[in-house]
């Protein structure tokens, strides 16, 4: 894939699905807010946040319910930010379709890691956010950083400082899950790699059916 394949993909469709996520996890809150207070744990664990005794009950439904689930405006307006920062541009690239599973799937194994490491602590925290997600989006970006033509709109210092700016709050601040973001980002880079060598294979037979 050129330069310029890459330039018009990076400037082609609306990122419905981007908007879309943004708007759910925001009425996800606002049902949050009209059922109590989205800052207290008991309404939350209530609406689907993460939680080990209750996985262990059998309530797997958490690892997703607890991706669209907030503790407060501060938590809330942080993860949108940062979707609508970065969604668009990961979405374009891989498409609609892909950039869902990529969601997704960097939100659920988010949820997997904490609950693997909080299996293996013994410590158990209630667990709700979207930056598991968001964090594997990131690691989008690090595969793009690090492709020869994409450097350029996409440079590797600019994009390790946005994610340390990112993973900075894991480190100075209580109650943010670093294993969240952890489980995400390793989530989304593994499904990222996949979805780019497999569009790198359809440019790569499209350029030599039309050498043919």
């Amino acid at each position: 894939m050129d330069i310029k394949q890459i330039k018009r993909k990076l400037n082609s469709s609306v990122p419905y699905m981007t908007f879309f996520f943004i708007i759910v996890n925001v009425l996800v809150f606002i049902i949050e807010e009209i059922a109590g207070d989205s800052e207290n744990g008991d309404i939350v664990l209530k609406m689907g946040a993460l939680y080990m005794p209750k996985i262990k009950e059998g309530q797997w439904y958490r690892f997703f319910t607890a991706c669209f689930l907030h503790f407060g405006y501060e938590h809330l307006a942080g993860n949108m930010l940062a979707l609508f920062s970065v969604g668009p541009y990961v979405e374009r690239f891989y498409g609609h379709v892909k950039f869902t599973v990529l969601y997704l799937v960097s939100g659920l194994s988010g949820s997997a890691f904490v609950y693997l490491m909080e299996q293996r602590s013994g410590e158990f925290h209630v667990t709700a956010g979207a930056s598991g997600a968001i964090f594997g989006l990131f690691g989008v970006l690090i595969i793009f950083a690090l492709n020869r033509e994409m450097r350029e709109t996409f440079p590797l210092p600019r994009v390790i400082l946005g994610l340390v700016v990112m993973f900075l709050p894991s480190f100075t601040e209580e109650g943010i899950s670093m294993n969240g973001h952890i489980g995400g980002f390793l989530g989304g880079t593994i499904i990222g790699v996949l979805f780019y060598i497999i569009i790198q294979n359809k440019s790569n037979r499209r350029t030599w059916k039309n050498r043919a």
